[in-house]
């Protein structure tokens, strides 16, 4: 069988990524690589061509594969100014979901196929639900504090103030819907749902707040919440955001980790008494800051955390294997995410993962 004759757009970043882990070379017959940089053109990449955008009418191609982070502009211009309308256009996420769909191909978990099924007629998304579609466009009303300078939508009747380097309502949008499609009812990375839920008077401590969407929405009920943020422009806004709330909330400026060190800081050193909860999202290092925090789990008699787990492909049962050691029951939220980050692998992985790890004691 011959195999399938493939373009790329694309030869820099993404594409070094990319083609760094997928070894497409033995899949597809690629005829050469196409940038509208004309310093590139008729140079070699990846020991291949690299040709003008025109030279595409010149090609026997099957498939177009955009590898850069602005398929939107290049699929027009494939479209519209060079009139190619008769051949597939992928993204930059097009090998990553063969990847996917290989590594899977023989799983009989019905969420894993619910996925496969999917993917099979969309692009993969850190997101693999119908649910997603409806965050692409969805309306959101941004506002502008002309006192602070910061954007801020009404968020559970709220006001939720956005970094200063989101500086156009465009940008505001665009990371309000992100926030609302991780949260939803049906999400993977759901941090509470109708039978996992902040109690009232709980202290709770929150790790990797960023704009604070969990910490607002459970603020009325708890007695105290404890916002650990690292980043200045986040802090800036938090302040903004929970000013009415100075006598429950404290904000903390730190980096979580397993070690105390300059702006580092374990759990177990930063709260010396209990807690009731805790939520994390720190990038991939949710198991590092776990790790910090035994003699806090183990203080702490009434406890649930909620700990994102789909960073890296070993975060779920590195999380599971600690919090279980500290006395922890540990579930998982149904479903599974794909997250195109590079983090402790060393490289963007096509497994699937689950979003949160939770924990009860």
């Amino acid at each position: 069988m011959s195999m399938e004759k493939i373009c790329i757009w694309g030869t820099g970043r993404v594409a070094d990524e990319v083609l760094k882990r997928c070894d497409i070379f033995k899949q597809y017959d690629l005829l050469g690589f196409i940038d509208n940089d004309e310093r590139k053109q008729g140079q070699t990449y990846n020991g291949r061509p690299v040709y003008a955008p025109e030279k595409l009418h010149d090609m026997s191609i099957e498939r177009i594969i955009i590898l850069t982070d602005s398929y939107a502009a290049i699929s027009w211009q494939i479209r519209q100014c060079l009139k190619i309308n008769h051949v597939p256009i992928e993204d930059k996420n097009f090998f990553y979901r063969q990847g996917v769909l290989n590594r899977y191909r023989e799983s009989c978990n019905a969420e894993i196929r619910e996925i496969l099924d999917y993917i099979t007629e969309n692009t993969l998304e850190v997101f693999n639900y119908p649910f997603a579609k409806k965050y692409e466009t969805m309306a959101c009303d941004v506002e502008y504090d002309s006192v602070c300078g910061l954007f801020y939508v009404m968020h559970k009747d709220k006001r939720m103030y956005f970094a200063r380097s989101l500086n156009t309502p465009e940008a505001v949008v665009r990371y309000y819907r992100s926030i609302l499609l991780e949260q939803d009812g049906s999400s993977p990375h759901r941090y509470l749902d109708s039978s996992f839920q902040v109690s009232k008077d709980d202290i709770v401590v929150d790790v990797g707040v960023a704009e604070g969407n969990f910490a607002l929405e459970v603020i009325d009920s708890v007695s105290k919440i404890y916002l650990i943020e690292s980043d200045e422009q986040w802090i800036e806004a938090l302040k903004e955001t929970f000013r009415s709330y100075e006598d429950k909330v404290v904000i903390i400026k730190k980096y979580v980790s397993s070690i105390d060190i300059g702006s580092y800081s374990r759990l177990d050193t930063l709260f010396p008494g209990t807690v009731n909860f805790i939520k994390m999202d720190i990038e991939g290092n949710e198991w590092d800051a776990l790790l910090g925090a035994e003699q806090l789990f183990r203080r702490s008699s009434n406890l649930k955390c909620a700990i994102c787990s789909y960073h890296t492909d070993c975060d779920e049962a590195l999380i599971k294997k600690t919090l279980s050691d500290y006395g922890m029951r540990c579930t998982t939220t149904p479903g599974y995410m794909w997250f195109p980050s590079i983090g402790r692998n060393g490289f963007i992985s096509d497994k699937l993962c689950r979003g949160i790890v939770r924990g009860v004691k």
